[in-house]
């Protein structure tokens, strides 16, 4: 088993066929085929089931999938951090930003990195907390903002800063910052659980009475504030979400007075992989632009700790 049959198997595995990985690989398919059959000998276990229209794997080749992918990542790791000590930053950073605010922070990181780093090869995520807190606990992301909370499991986490929550309405239903009294007749419309967001607002909403509710339940950002402007109901967001339509007039907002709502946000990393130059490079870009926007997106940049480890709660 090398590195290059395992690199080899996950394109199969993502095209579902040996031809096309054949090709894209640029190797013939019957030595593809063979470097299958030696994985196979040599694992014990049967891989792939084959098709006339491609290939599936087998619950085998899934695990090697899991693997191989978490082997390539980490020799690439390897590879960038190599690279990272020569003169011009060099490697791959993987970064997750919530929906929530990825709009306002993706496109000016984006541009600084491209302009002041150009070895550097940005990925960009953006998604709801539990995904994004998945994926950095698996190591496919290298940083990620992470809401603080003691169940983050074993990560190495910084504070970046500190949101209000606000009151999102269509301009003409704008609310009074009363929670209690704009959900009496008002559907609320909120991602699903575990979505951090959810699990805060759950918290506030336990003091309430439950049969003078209504939750309506989307786990998408762009469809939530759609139905929010259509008058469909409200929602609990942070300023920065919503910027850009409150600028425009097609939603209004009201400060959460009673009671306050706020959320605290980390930049969180694997606790076995070492902070590659890169990765330092895109953290600094990053907390440099949160100051920049601090006053137009209501945040309260936080000052930069010692970086603290979260372990696994009970």
């Amino acid at each position: 088993m090398t590195l290059t049959h395992l690199a080899n198997f996950i394109r199969i595995a993502e095209l579902q066929s040996l031809s096309k990985a054949a090709a894209l690989i640029r190797i013939a398919q019957p030595a593809l085929s063979r470097q299958v059959r030696q994985l196979e000998a040599e694992l014990g276990s049967v891989l792939l089931v084959r098709h006339a229209w491609g290939v599936t794997l087998t619950p085998a080749g899934e695990v090697l999938l899991e693997h191989a992918r978490r082997i390539v990542r980490e020799v690439d790791g390897v590879r960038d951090a190599v690279q990272a000590v020569s003169a011009e930053l060099r490697g791959r950073v993987a970064l997750g930003v919530p929906a929530s605010i990825a709009r306002a922070l993706l496109p000016p990181l984006a541009e600084a990195i491209s302009r002041r780093h150009p070895g550097i090869r940005l990925h960009m995520v953006d998604g709801f907390s539990a995904r994004l807190h998945a994926l950095t606990l698996s190591g496919e992301l290298d940083l990620a903002v992470l809401y603080d909370d003691r169940a983050l499991g074993p990560l190495a986490t910084t504070p970046l800063l500190k949101e209000a929550l606000v009151l999102v309405t269509a301009p003409a239903q704008a609310g009074t910052g009363n929670i209690a009294e704009t959900l009496e007749g008002t559907p609320l419309i909120l991602p699903a659980a575990p979505n951090r967001l959810r699990l805060i607002v759950d918290g506030m909403l336990a003091g309430l009475d439950p049969s003078r509710l209504r939750i309506i339940e989307v786990d998408s950002l762009p469809a939530l504030t759609g139905l929010v402007k259509r008058g469909v109901g409200c929602t609990l967001l942070p300023y920065s979400a919503v910027h850009e339509e409150v600028m425009r007039e097609e939603l209004a907002v009201t400060p959460v007075l009673r009671p306050p709502l706020a959320r605290t946000l980390l930049l969180g990393r694997p606790l076995q992989r070492q902070a590659t130059a890169a990765v330092q490079a895109v953290e600094g870009e990053f907390r440099r632009i949160v100051s920049g926007l601090a006053e137009p997106m209501r945040w309260t940049p936080l000052a930069r700790d010692e970086p603290s480890i979260h372990a696994v709660s009970a």
